[in-house]
């Protein structure tokens, strides 16, 4: 009879595969380029594979052709790409139409403050309808402004492009638009590099990881993060806080990075090096990059689930309150990571809250979020008539029922 794992959990349809091959732990782990402790954790559950390219690589180690056979979800329960947001035809146009008109005299003074005025919304109230209308015209007046601008305008006018381009990064990656979020971390970065201001550099540097990340290269986004941190490194006795905020928020990056690396002790290093700062600083939100003691405890909160320590990860969350946090994106990682925890553990009733208020922070990153799709889907498989009333109606807002 075929093995097919019908019946069976991930973890035991990974372990199942792997002795079909006739594989070690050892091995695969080398195959995948993870950890041994990484791999057994997943093969026992402790620690869930969630992103859809780590299943296509472990199939093809495994020698498994269909990825179904592995997961046991049918493609539609997958992590997928939400379809583009309503505005990114009109963000592409704007972004690499060939001559951008500027119906008047340049006003930077006005570009500035609409720019200043759409991360507000975008930090504060998470709108993705008002950003996705505001941002086509104000880019199309950036470029404009740009190939306008006489010898005394190019400097605030790069200043101005840099954190645009950073929040259309943050909005494309958000809605699931990948190469126009790089285009617009190069265009920041490029920007910056004309800028005397290395804290400008920095923050393009650390905007650029962030756009790098997701598509998996880690150690890339790593030796980035590094080299930002060395070029301010000599210049730190005399740094305004702006400076030392980003060199923090570089060391996050990287520690992200190497915990994605499975080399959690040089993580921990940079998580320490970041929370040295952030003691230093307070927490900031310069160039638009959330930094600070708070922010660091986060971090510290996800490392613990990542590392299949909920219990930890829980104790660590209490002493921290995200509740004045200046960014929606912060506030609703922060809960999704605790869902993980409560899952983990089996408290399905506090997952089910920590989901809820995930959602009220943003639903639509709820929506195509890996991380929480993984929880629901957990949560459904064990569901009971404590969980049930407010665990099928999220479930269907997020389109996990009835697939």
């Amino acid at each position: 009879m075929a093995i097919d794992g019908t019946g069976l959990a991930p973890g035991e349809r990974i372990r199942l595969f792997r002795r079909r091959a006739g594989l070690t732990q050892e091995q695969c782990a080398q195959l995948k380029g993870c950890t041994v402790s990484a791999w057994r954790k997943w093969e026992s559950g402790g620690r869930r594979v969630t992103g859809f390219a780590d299943w296509v690589e472990i199939a093809r180690i495994l020698g498994v052709r269909d990825v179904y056979k592995l997961t046991g979800l049918p493609a539609g329960e997958l992590p997928q790409p939400p379809a583009d947001h309503a505005a990114v035809p009109a963000i592409r146009t704007a972004l690499f139409t060939f001559n951008p008109d500027l119906s008047g005299p340049p006003d930077l003074d006005r570009l500035a403050a609409a720019v200043d005025r759409a991360w507000t919304v975008w930090q504060e109230r998470r709108s993705y309808a008002e950003i996705g209308a505001r941002l086509p015209a104000l880019v199309a007046e950036l470029r404009a402004t740009v190939a306008h601008a006489d010898r005394t305008e190019r400097e605030p006018a790069a200043r101005i492009a840099v954190l645009l381009y950073f929040l259309v990064r943050a909005f494309t990656k958000r809605v699931g638009v990948p190469d126009l979020a790089l285009v617009a971390a190069d265009r920041a970065s490029t920007a910056a590099q004309t800028l005397a201001d290395p804290g400008y550099r920095a923050a393009a540097a650390w905007n650029l990881g962030m756009s790098l990340y997701p598509q998996g290269h880690a150690e890339l986004v790593a030796a980035l993060a590094r080299d930002a941190t060395a070029e301010l490194g000599p210049r730190l006795a005399e740094a305004p806080p702006q400076w030392w905020s980003v060199l923090g928020a570089l060391h996050l990056l990287r520690a992200v990075q190497l915990v994605r690396l499975r080399d959690e002790h040089a993580a921990l290093g940079e998580l320490q090096a970041a929370e040295e700062i952030g003691r230093r600083t307070g927490d900031r939100n310069d160039f638009r990059i959330f930094f600070g003691p708070t922010n660091v405890g986060l971090h510290r909160v996800w490392l613990a689930v990542e590392q299949s320590r909920p219990a930890e990860a829980i104790r660590l969350a209490d002493q921290y309150d995200v509740t004045g946090a200046p960014s929606v994106q912060r506030r609703f990682a922060h809960y999704v990571t605790l869902a993980r925890a409560y899952c983990m553990r089996s408290e399905d009733v506090a997952a089910i809250h920590m989901l809820l208020r995930a959602e009220r922070e943003s639903a639509w990153d709820l929506r195509y979020h890996a991380d929480a799709r993984a929880v629901v889907r957990d949560l459904l498989r064990r569901e009971n008539s404590l969980t049930r009333a407010d665990l099928r109606p999220l479930a269907e807002r997020l389109g996990m029922l009835g697939t």
